[in-house]
């Protein structure tokens, strides 16, 4: 009997991929965009640090720590990787075209990483393009993704390292904001 509950826990569990059914057709998870920069005007260039900040070897709670930065020192933002660990999903209500591709009302899209102005990596039956799902009179939020943005840097020594703390680095918008 117990054997069965747990194979029927584990069988429903394979179901949800990310807080959303495996029926429903979204994305896996998590879904890592390396190179991503998740927002307008972001860009990878000389950063300022503007709290101490722990940076560690690899990109994984819990690596060694590699180094250690502190406020004001000078950086180089190298690269980033957003992992989007719940999908956001919007709801199409009016059918449409978005980009070049077809929707119907009711449709789901599964938001993926943030891109800046509104427009986001969208996944929407098994393709992924860029699109702005914000218009309330075409989309309904249903939630809002969850990720954490990874980055890269290398200090004036030329030693690299990670970390998702990027709130604590200044100068990331190469639009000057």
């Amino acid at each position: 009997m117990k054997t069965k509950l747990i194979s029927a826990i584990f069988f429903l569990s394979t179901l949800f991929v990310g807080g959303v059914t495996a029926q429903s057709g979204g994305p896996r998870m998590p879904y890592v965009d390396k190179g991503a920069c998740p927002f307008e005007c972001c860009t990878y260039q000389e950063w300022t640090v503007d709290k101490p900040t722990v940076i560690t070897s690899a990109m994984r709670d819990g690596s060694p720590v590699a180094f250690r930065l502190k406020k004001g020192e000078k950086v180089t933002g190298v690269t980033g990787t957003v992992i989007t660990t719940r999908s956001g999903i919007v709801r199409v209500l009016k059918n449409m075209t978005l980009g070049n591709v077809r929707l119907k009302r009711g449709d789901n899209l599964f938001l993926l990483t943030y891109l800046g102005e509104g427009f986001s990596k969208i996944w929407y039956k098994g393709r992924i393009f860029d699109g702005d799902p914000n218009d309330q009179e075409l989309f309904k939020d249903i939630r809002k993704p969850i990720d954490i943005w990874w980055v890269k840097v290398k200090n004036r020594r030329g030693q690299t390292g990670w970390s998702r703390q990027s709130d604590n680095f200044g100068n990331k918008n190469k639009c000057g904001n």
